[in-house]
Order: structure tokens, then sequence, then C-alpha cells
């Protein structure tokens, strides 16, 4: 299976040539800060996420050497990188549709904004998932 996709501007595009894990929304407040609202990410091997076009792709690494994938152009955030893992997420927004995914998931929803409520049809954990 092979996915696509990209920012708004084109200046970011991939493709992923595996697997993607359904969607998990993410309810931390770094995810909100960075996508304004709650964060929506399917995720994929590293090895299996190919660069198509990255001349605008940016890189913002906090403190913990976790990464956030942006496009330097339309301001685009398209992925998602912790150092211990060997998986990418994906902003599920970014997908060229139909993508096939479901959300099944809600994480950090203890932090979840007060302007919302969470959906009830999907499992909730108030921290990271279980591994």
């Amino acid at each position: 299976m092979t996915a696509t996709g990209g920012c708004l501007c084109g200046g970011v595009r991939y493709e992923v040539r595996g697997p993607l894990r359904d969607v998990v929304l993410c309810h931390c407040r770094r995810c909100r800060r960075t996508h304004g609202h709650v964060a929506a990410y399917a995720a994929c091997r590293a090895t299996d996420l190919v660069l198509v076009a990255d001349d605008e792709l940016g890189w913002y690494e906090d403190e913990g050497g976790r990464a956030r994938g942006f496009c330097g152009r339309c301001g685009a955030s398209l992925l998602w990188r912790a150092p211990e893992r060997d998986t990418i997420s994906v902003a599920a927004g970014t997908l060229d549709e139909p993508t096939g995914l479901r959300t099944v998931a809600q994480i950090f929803t203890r932090d979840r904004g007060d302007y919302y409520v969470l959906a009830d049809d999907v499992e909730q954990h108030l921290g990271p998932l279980p591994r």
C-alpha cells in the first residue's frame, strides 16, 4: 500500500510505502499549540516514509529530542517523531484522500482544551497509548 500526502502549498510531499496505523487524536498542550486544536496522527515505520519534495521542510526539536516537521512556506504541520521510536507520525489531514483510515483512540485526554468535549465513541487514555 502506498499513501501520499503533503502540505497546503506543495513545498513538502511524501509517500508512505508501507502500512499506516489508524488515527489517534492527541489532546496534549504541545499538539494543541502546534495544530491550533487537537492533533490527528496516523503513523508508519520511519523507513517507510519517503520525502518526494522537501525543499520547504523544517524541523522544530524540543528539549526532549521530539521533533515536529513543518512546511517553512505555508506553515503546515506534517510530521512528529520521537528519538526512541522507529515510527514517525503523519498528520492525518495532510494525507491525500481516500485514506481508508479511521479514528481509533484519543490520548492525553486529561490535557484537553476547555472549549470542546471529547468524542465518546473511541478509546480514551489520560496519558499516552499503552505500549
